[in-house]
Parts: C-alpha cells; structure tokens; sequence
C-alpha cells in the first residue's frame, strides 16, 4: 500500500515516503540562516578588495555565491538522491520534501525536473564560482561570464515554469498562498527577474568595450590609410 502523504495529486503513490519531523517553518529558517551565512560572508570579503565594488556589484557577487551554494548542494544533492528522496530524513532531504508541497514532480524523478536540476547543479553552480572569482580578478571575462551564467539561468527557470504550466499546475494546491505563490512562484522568480538585469548589465558593458574597440581600431586604420575594404583584401 502506498504511504498517506500530502502532495499532488492525491492519487501520487509515494511507497517510500518518510514525514518530516522539521516543521516547514524550522527548515525554512535554518536554509535562510545559511543563505544569509553565504551572503554575509561574500559581502565581507568583497569589501575587502583594494579595488572596491560599489554596492550594487558586491549584491551582485553575493548572488553569485549564493546561487553557486544553492545550483551545487542544494540542487546537486537532488540530483543525486532523487529516486529516494520522499524518504530522506537529512535537512537537505526534507528541504526538498518541504518544497515539493508545492511541486511534487522532485519525488517523482520527474524527467524534466531531474535533466534542468542536474544541469543546473553540474554547470550553473560551478559557473557561478568562475563568475564571482573572474570579478574578484578583474577578468576580461567577467561580463561575458555573467551573460552566459544569467542565460543558463533563466533557460532553466522558464523551462520549469513552462512544463509545469503545461501539466496544468496538478503537481500542487494552486490556491495555497505558501506552497504554490510563495514556493513554486515567487522563490523561482528570482531566478527570472535577477538574470534578465544581470543579462541587460552585461550587454550594456560588452557594449561600450566594443564601441571603444571600435573607436580605436577606426583611429588605428584611418592614420594608416587602411579601410575595411583594403583590409578584407
């Protein structure tokens, strides 16, 4: 017999599942204390820089590291666990049984759900190491990091929201304010507001170095008499 459980649709079988014995509240507090750990850390030591950031990029890096901590642990430990993840007793286990209240496609190895979670664990949180060091290195890089980090990203998030509007959102109570708007809604939307800026930013910045790249080389084939139809030659 299938163990009760509270996800969707009632009629899911889940013969593994293990309740919780957090709280929905207590995990929740003790992911955003770590969160808040990860954040507080990197805004520490980017202040630290002799170079300094202005306040909006040392908010942008603090992105990076919490986003590489979430694509990697987080994401990554479903990845892994996730054909027995309804059964799991760790806080990373019942974190994700907390969050599927409102998706329950994580404790059914959804295909969709497992292939963007694995990518996004393999590629996205180790990118978002690279990103960060390649600004803390001043790297010519740094922005085309960020834009490929940013797309990955938002690739990701609309393929989720996407497949699940697909399936006519029957994987959760779409009138739940915490499990539905707050978990499935407003939490991944982060990852679609947050990338777009970040996109906008770095078009904006490989914008002006190629107008200044431009300028010059200009300059370079006007005093040398060269023009791009003698240089195409």
């Amino acid at each position: 017999m299938s163990a009760k459980h509270p996800y969707y649709p009632r009629n899911l079988k889940l013969p593994h599942y293990i309740a919780n014995d957090r709280s929905g509240a207590e995990i929740l507090t003790l992911f955003a204390a770590v969160v808040a750990v990860v954040a507080i850390v990197t805004w520490i030591i980017t202040g630290q820089r002799a170079q300094k950031f202005c306040i909006l990029r040392r908010l942008v890096l603090c992105w990076f590291m919490i986003c590489a901590f979430i694509h990697i642990v987080v994401e990554g430990y479903y990845a892994v666990y996730h054909a027995t993840l309804a059964g799991h007793k760790t806080i990373l286990g019942e974190l994700w049984k907390e969050y599927s209240r409102g998706d329950s496609r994580y404790l059914t190895s959804d295909t969709c759900v497992l292939c963007v979670e694995s990518v996004t664990a393999l590629f996205d949180g180790p990118l978002a190491f690279i990103t960060f060091f390649a600004f803390m290195k001043g790297s010519n890089h740094r922005y085309g990091l960020q834009m490929l980090l940013s797309l990955c990203q938002l690739y990701g998030d609309v393929i989720y929201y996407l497949t699940d509007l697909k399936d006519g959102f029957i994987h959760g109570p779409t009138d739940s304010l915490q499990y539905f708007y707050f978990y499935v809604l407003f939490i991944n939307a982060f990852w679609i507001v947050i990338p777009i800026m970040l996109i906008i930013d770095s078009m904006q910045h490989i914008s002006a170095c190629q107008t200044v790249s431009d300028f010059y080389i200009d300059e370079y084939n006007r005093k040398h008499g060269i023009n791009d139809h003698k240089k195409s030659k």
